[in-house]
């Protein structure tokens, strides 16, 4: 007795169809969020810096396209400190009081925080200043 091919169902069909749809989903939003957050510029670019014995830090920011940057904040040699809103619209030098004592020669790192969220990496030497 010959057996019959039973071909799929719809209802087999629908969840096949489901579970591609749920994958190609999870594809999508993974590389959205990848190449989204890799497109993600800082907006400022910390051109130099310098950092004094006394606990000040100066660096020379300038911002990057048209708009206006904000600084809400400075992590540096693992502290955190936060400054008044500082508006950046043109080549600037920001002035920091960082309340640590410095030893000259320390190369130390550290990274300016804006408002949007984004981060602007930066290197300093400690020198002595007068």
């Amino acid at each position: 007795m010959p057996t019959k091919v039973k071909g799929m169902t719809s209802l087999e069909i629908a969840i096949i169809v489901a579970i591609v749809l749920v994958i190609a989903i999870a594809v999508g939003w993974y590389l959205y969020t990848t190449f989204a957050a890799a497109g993600q510029q800082s907006g400022l670019v910390v051109t130099s810096t310098k950092a004094c014995t006394d606990g000040m830090l100066y660096l020379n920011v300038v911002p990057q396209g048209a708009a206006q940057v904000v600084i809400v904040g400075v992590d540096f040699a693992g502290t955190s400190i936060t400054t008044t809103p500082i508006t950046v619209s043109s080549a600037t030098i920001v002035t920091v009081k960082t309340g640590l004592t410095l030893q000259a020669g320390q190369v130390l790192t550290g990274r300016v925080i804006l408002s949007s969220g984004a981060m602007a990496p930066f290197t300093a030497t400690v020198v002595v200043c007068s």
